[in-house]
């Protein structure tokens, strides 16, 4: 999976901005007439403002495709296990700047030595270059039966959801299921050790999975990566039962970075802001965008929030997702979700005037 320049991808002409065209009157309309002939999902949630000043959410879901699990999540998923080793830092008071040691061991040998991180380069990493490597070793910080039972559960807007791979397989960032893990955490004069060994539970075949391999894939919905992203962005204005387990300032560093390094919200044309080139810019062009996408060969997708409260006062929650990755002709999936999140940031600007916060 690995991640070609965002110019590179804009081939001859697919990065021209073109005039606004009459918006849809439906989702669904709006997204017919993007690639009709290639499959495609997409959840929309519209941010709105109570009388009392609390958020309103409104979901929409293109041609019922919201809860579907039939397509690759790629990279998107990332933000899945950046959140689940926050918590687990969070749960064990340790800070963003914790240096993490990883080990594994094979057979009946010794501990072996892979590698060291802290936590604020992993989670940078995952959002300016959307690194394999990093993705990874979170995973393997949180293991596989701790992410699938603690953290991708219901209750935590994941009836559907499951990670069972990482992203590279070579050492010293892969992570093999079937070897016990060891990772020292350290910051300070504090240090904790933690060990982990897959059960051998496959959760992607309980839950859905079909695409790459239904035992040991990834998988997830367009409504679960959109609730992760609403969880994450609104976590203080959220009823406590909604709200992840994690301190203000991973919530910070989460959304917007900090000290020179990435968060969700796109700074930096090295995140590949694939909804927004092409796309969101050309109708909301003084907007906030935070962002995660991810494509393969065969799929492209973002979980995307567009924040235009100070402009038009609309703000919301898109995931596009196409059948359609680097290998589709005559257009990639990339530059086609681009045209997805255009079409649905006009519809947007159609509903009701949204109230400024």
């Amino acid at each position: 999976m690995l991640r070609s320049s965002f110019n590179a991808i804009l081939s001859a002409g697919a990065g021209c901005v073109l005039p606004l065209a009459a918006a849809a009157a439906t989702l669904d309309e709006a997204l017919d007439e993007i690639a009709p002939k290639v499959k495609k999902w997409a959840t929309v949630c519209v941010v709105t403002e109570r009388p009392d000043g609390a958020p309103e959410f409104a979901w929409h879901d293109y041609r019922g495709s919201g809860e579907a699990r039939d397509f690759w999540p790629a990279s998107a998923i990332k933000l899945y296990a950046a959140v689940a080793a926050l918590e687990l830092l969070a749960e064990r008071g340790f800070p963003l700047d914790t240096t993490l040691t990883f080990e594994h061991r094979e057979g009946a040998g010794g501990w072996t030595v892979d590698c060291a991180r802290t936590m604020r380069e992993m989670l940078a990493a995952v959002f300016s270059r959307s690194s394999n490597e990093d993705y990874t070793l979170l995973l393997r910080l949180v293991g596989i039966d701790r992410i699938n039972t603690r953290f991708l559960v219901p209750e935590k807007g994941f009836p559907h959801s499951a990670l069972m791979r990482g992203y590279v397989t070579g050492r010293p960032y892969g992570y093999t299921r079937e070897e016990p893990q060891r990772i020292t955490l350290r910051a300070a004069e504090r240090h904790e050790v933690i060990e982990h060994t897959w059960s051998g539970r496959f959760y992607a075949e309980e839950r859905g999975a079909t695409v790459i391999d239904a035992r040991t894939g990834n998988v997830t919905s367009p409504r679960e990566l959109a609730e992760c992203l609403r969880r994450v962005l609104f976590h203080e204005r959220l009823p406590e039962p909604e709200r992840y387990a994690l301190t203000p300032a991973q919530i910070d560093f989460l959304r917007s970075g900090g000290g020179g390094l990435c968060g969700l919200e796109n700074k930096a044309a090295e995140s590949d802001p694939i909804a927004w080139k092409t796309g969101l810019d050309a109708v909301f062009p003084r907007a906030r965008f935070f962002h995660k996408g991810g494509w393969i060969s065969s799929h492209a997708l973002e979980v995307a929030y567009v924040d235009d409260a100070a402009q038009s006062g609309r703000r919301f929650i898109l995931v596009p997702v196409i059948a359609a990755g680097d290998d589709a002709r005559p257009e990639r999936g990339q530059v086609l979700i681009g045209k997805m999140a255009r079409a649905i940031g006009e519809w947007v600007n159609t509903l009701p005037a949204a109230a400024r916060p």
